[in-house]
C-alpha cells in the first residue's frame, strides 16, 4: 500500500497567491465603489481579465486538491463536511450581497461554482486524467458553441444564455467549472507519473512564502473576512475624506461610451452628442452617483433609460 501522500505546501502556496491576487481585485474594486478611482476603472478589459485570471487560478486549485485528496481513497465524510462548509459560506455570500447590493447580488459565484464543480469532479475521480481533461474542454468551450436564447431559463447557474445577469460576482458552471477538471486532470496526471521532488520536497522560506502558505491552509476563512474588512476600511476612509468629486469619473465614463457606441455601428458625431447628453441629464436628474456606484433603484433604472432613450432622439445621426 501507498503511504499516504502528506500535504504539499507548494499547493497551499500558490491557493495563497490566488488569495493575494483577489484582495488586490476586491481592494481596487472597493476603491472605485467609494470614488478614490474612477468607477469606470471596474469595466476596463484589463481589470475584468485580472479577476477572471483570480477565479480560473481558484477553480483550478480546486481541481488539483481534489486529486490529491483522493491519492489514497477519498474519505466521503471529510469530503461531505468540507463541501457543505463551502456551500454554507456561498449562501451566506448570497444573503450578505442580496442585503447591501441588490440589484447586484452574487447568487451563483465563486464558492457556489466550487461546490458544483466539486460534484462534478467526483464522476472523474479513479478513471484516466484525458477523460477529466476532455470534459473540462468541453466545458469550457459549450458558451461559444451551443449558447443561445433557448438556454435563458437556466442562464443563471448554466451560463449557456445570451443575456449576462447583473451580478458582483457570476461564475456560471460554463464555463468555470471546467478549470477545475483541468486541474484534475493536470494532478492526476502528475499522479500517476509520481509527483516530481521539486513538488513534494518544496518548503515555504521566508516572510513571503510562509504568509501565502498559511494563508492557502485557512483559504475558506481568508476569503469570507478578507472583503468584508477591506470595505470596510475604505469607507471609513471615505467618511474621513469626503466622497469624491462627481465629475471625476464622467471623463472616463464619457469615453467609454462613445466607444461602445461607435462599436456599435454609429457615426463618432452622434456618439459624441449622445453620450455628453446621457452625462448631462444623468447629473440634472441626480442619477449620476447612484448610477456610476451601481445603486440605481428600479425606479431610478427606468428613469435613466428614459433620459438615454431622449438622448438617443435629440442627436440623430446624420445621414452619410
Amino acid at each position: 500500500m501507498s503511504q499516504p501522500l502528506p500535504r504539499l505546501p507548494l499547493v497551499d502556496a500558490a491557493r495563497g497567491a490566488a488569495l493575494a491576487a483577489m484582495a488586490v481585485y476586491h481592494f481596487i474594486w472597493d476603491l472605485a465603489f467609494f470614488g478614490f478611482v474612477a468607477r469606470e476603472t471596474t469595466q476596463a478589459p484589463v481589470f475584468q481579465a485580472f479577476g477572471h485570471g483570480v477565479a480560473i487560478s481558484f477553480l483550478t486549485l480546486v481541481g488539483v486538491s481534489l486529486a490529491l485528496s483522493a491519492r489514497d481513497g477519498l474519505k466521503l465524510a471529510a469530503f461531505w463536511r468540507r463541501l457543505a462548509i463551502v456551500f454554507a459560506a456561498a449562501m451566506l455570500v448570497t444573503l450578505v450581497t442580496t442585503w447591501i447590493f441588490p440589484e447586484s447580488f452574487v447568487g451563483f459565484g465563486v464558492l457556489h461554482c466550487i461546490v458544483a464543480a466539486s460534484l462534478l469532479g467526483l464522476v472523474f475521480l479513479g478513471r484516466a486524467w484525458p477523460f477529466a481533461a476532455l470534459a473540462g474542454i468541453a466545458i469550457i468551450l459549450a458558451p461559444w458553441l451551443i449558447a443561445g436564447a433557448h438556454f435563458e431559463p437556466i442562464q443563471y447557474w448554466s451560463g449557456l444564455g445570451s443575456i449576462e445577469p447583473r451580478s458582483n460576482d457570476w461564475r456560471p458552471l460554463f464555463p468555470w467549472a471546467g478549470f477545475t477538471l483541468l486541474g484534475l486532470a493536470g494532478a492526476q496526471a502528475f499522479l500517476a507519473r509520481g509527483l516530481p521532488e521539486r513538488m513534494t520536497g518544496w518548503r515555504e522560506s521566508g516572510a513571503i512564502s510562509r504568509t501565502l502558505t498559511l494563508g492557502g491552509r485557512h483559504s475558506l476563512a481568508f476569503y469570507l473576512v478578507h472583503q468584508p474588512v477591506l470595505f470596510a476600511l475604505v469607507f471609513i476612509a471615505s467618511q474621513i475624506t469626503g466622497p469624491a468629486p462627481a465629475d471625476r469619473d464622467q471623463p472616463m465614463f464619457h469615453a467609454s461610451c462613445v466607444g461602445q457606441c461607435v462599436k456599435a455601428g454609429a457615426g463618432r458625431e452622434f456618439c459624441e452628442s449622445a453620450c455628453t447628453c446621457v452625462v448631462s441629464e444623468a447629473n440634472k436628474a441626480g442619477l449620476w452617483d447612484k448610477m456610476t456606484g451601481g445603486r440605481l433603484s428600479e425606479a431610478d433604472r427606468a428613469r435613466y433609460d428614459g433620459l438615454t432613450q431622449q438622448c438617443l432622439r435629440a442627436s440623430p445621426p446624420k445621414a452619410p
